[in-house]
């Protein structure tokens, strides 16, 4: 289970991010003569250089290995004849702002990890080599597959202006929040409801859970939902409605529009209010952050929550070991009776980029070539090189990590396929241990595999997500730069404005109609010409 591992995989992002590189005479390669096309290696070996964050050794040890010395830096010698060397090596809370000031100053190194406004000022200040040639001459059929296994939505973001100027570390698009409605089994159990089918069904279930006392305290004490501050634990309810208030979508015409000045939001908004009048949630919202939208559910107060798929082991894990909490994943539904369409996420959250100027591009593409055939291959290695017997991940140590997109989809689709009799073929580790825990929740509940069951089984989370996909039930963001001009200079006031509007509209403080009078407050403030902006950018960039 992947995202059991996200701490790790975070950390290990921030250490082995490659910043990017100095000159080109920090290269000691000599040209395309020395790829040897009979050994599929480098020879003599090239040197790429990177920047660093220091190590933590009372974490970053996996049965033995270390940051500088794994199975990953051996194989990319050792089958490739690529080694590394540190540019800069500085702490973790120091390195975005490092890379920062290599950009600024055009002394980069020669392979860098990046965000996207750090990708985008690499290739505006013609400092990221351009990749389209060394891709389509060097990238192997499995490469080209599975850097496409999300619809090329990555692919498609690593280019600016039709060249390819990064690999992406690709993620599956649905990996974002709120796209599964995730409620308390055993407080459906206490009242004698069914799993809800329609958007009616659940309005029904939020009434019950505040009124009719589902924790079985005598006491009129909990709520459907909560929220933060923020709104963001709402974005699920808000798709019920059409509604995508923080992000960039297409209208009815075809045009880009913000989503959080649409009609759509207004009506959703005018539900909030009733359900705040009611009390389905949280009065107390206004004045909560994330610790306290998390306190609630632990608290066993709220029995409702719009969260990502693999929520039910965190954050909702807590509540089940401390609370007894049985937590069961549902579709989001339309509040018309129809079926909602869902956000998926913007895109790759990082970028490998090649410095302009050094002399193997290629390099990185041979680089994912080897991730893919080793992180992905036969059992033997991905239990070495991707995640081990144990649980784990030594994948962390190499300098490239494109995850294979949508692979808990995958894992679920097998499940199923191995549970009917099908023969499924020679599963990957991870996807057999799965299996497993499945088959003995099925046969016996237990604690050890409740988890993985409600992620992976047949009434799963990532069904949820398939049914999404094989349905046309996803949204792709239509912007997702890092800023127009106005949008830099003004962005911050126009989300204040936002957020300060819905927040009243729910709490009752401002009629509803008040929407109408903040959309045109908020485009006469510079939103207008930030959707101006986004149009033509959306549309230079085709």
């Amino acid at each position: 289970m992947k995202r059991r591992f996200v701490s790790a995989i975070i950390a290990a992002a921030l250490f082995s991010l490659t910043a990017c590189t100095g000159s080109p005479g920090n290269s000691q390669s000599k040209g395309l003569s020395n790829w040897n096309e009979t050994t599929g290696k480098y020879e003599p070996d090239i040197i790429l250089t990177v920047g660093t964050a220091e190590s933590d050794p009372s974490s970053d040890n996996i049965d033995g290995q270390t940051q500088e010395d794994n199975v990953w830096i051996d194989a990319y010698r050792d089958e490739l004849g690529i080694k590394f060397e540190d540019m800069f090596v500085v702490s973790s809370s120091q390195l975005e702002e490092k890379l920062n000031l290599q950009i600024a100053s055009g002394q980069i190194p020669d392979l860098m990890s990046v965000n996207r406004k750090q990708f985008e000022m690499l290739v505006k200040s013609g400092l990221a080599a351009d990749l389209t040639e060394a891709y389509e001459e060097y990238a192997s059929e499995k490469t080209k597959e599975y850097l496409v296994a999300d619809g090329g939505i990555c692919m498609d973001m690593s280019k600016i202006n039709g060249s390819l100027y990064a690999l992406p570390a690709t993620q599956g698009y649905l990996e974002s929040a709120g796209v599964i409605t995730w409620l308390r089994k055993d407080w459906l159990d206490h009242l004698k409801l069914e799993v809800p089918q329609t958007f009616d069904d659940l309005v029904k279930i939020m009434r019950a859970f505040t009124n009719d006392d589902p924790d079985r305290n005598g006491l009129k004490d909990t709520y459907a939902f909560t929220t933060s501050n923020t709104l963001d634990e709402l974005i699920g309810l808000f798709d019920s409605f059409g509604s995508h208030p923080k992000s960039w979508v297409k209208n009815a015409d075809g045009e880009i529009v913000y989503g959080g000045t649409q009609p759509e939001t207004k009506a959703a908004l005018a539900f909030l209010n009733k359900a705040f009048q009611e009390g389905l949630i949280n009065r107390e919202f206004g004045a909560n952050d994330w610790n306290q939208f998390t306190k609630a559910i632990d608290g066993n107060k709220a029995g409702m929550a719009w969260l990502p798929w693999y929520a039910v082991d965190w954050p909702l894990g807590a509540s089940h070991r401390e609370m007894g909490a049985e937590w069961i994943p549902v579709k989001i539904f339309g509040a018309d009776g129809g079926d909602a369409k869902v956000m998926g996420v913007a895109g790759p959250d990082t970028y490998y980029v090649v410095r302009k100027g050094y002399e193997h591009p290629e390099a990185l593409v041979n680089m994912f070539n080897l991730w893919f055939e080793k992180a992905y291959g036969s059992k033997e290695d991905i239990l070495k090189y991707h995640k081990n017997a144990k649980g784990e991940m030594p994948a962390k140590f190499s300098q490239v990590k494109p995850w294979l997109a949508h692979e808990d989809i995958g894992y679920h689709l097998k499940i199923l396929e191995k549970l009917a009799g099908k023969d499924v073929g020679e599963m990957f580790p991870s996807n057999e241990m799965y299996y497993e825990g499945v088959l003995r929740y099925m046969t016996n509940p237990n604690e050890d595999d409740y988890m993985t069951y409600k992620m992976y089984g047949p009434d799963s989370a990532s069904g949820i997500l398939n049914d999404y996909m094989k349905n046309g039930l996803v949204l792709q963001e239509q912007y997702y730069s890092t800023g127009t001009e106005t949008m830099k200079k003004k962005w911050g006031v126009l989300e204040t404005k936002q957020l300060e509007a819905y927040v009243k509209m729910i709490m009752g403080e401002a009629p509803i109609d008040a929407f109408d009078d903040f959309v045109k407050d908020w485009e006469s403030s510079g939103g207008g010409q930030v959707v101006k902006e986004v149009r033509e950018s959306v549309h230079g960039n085709k």
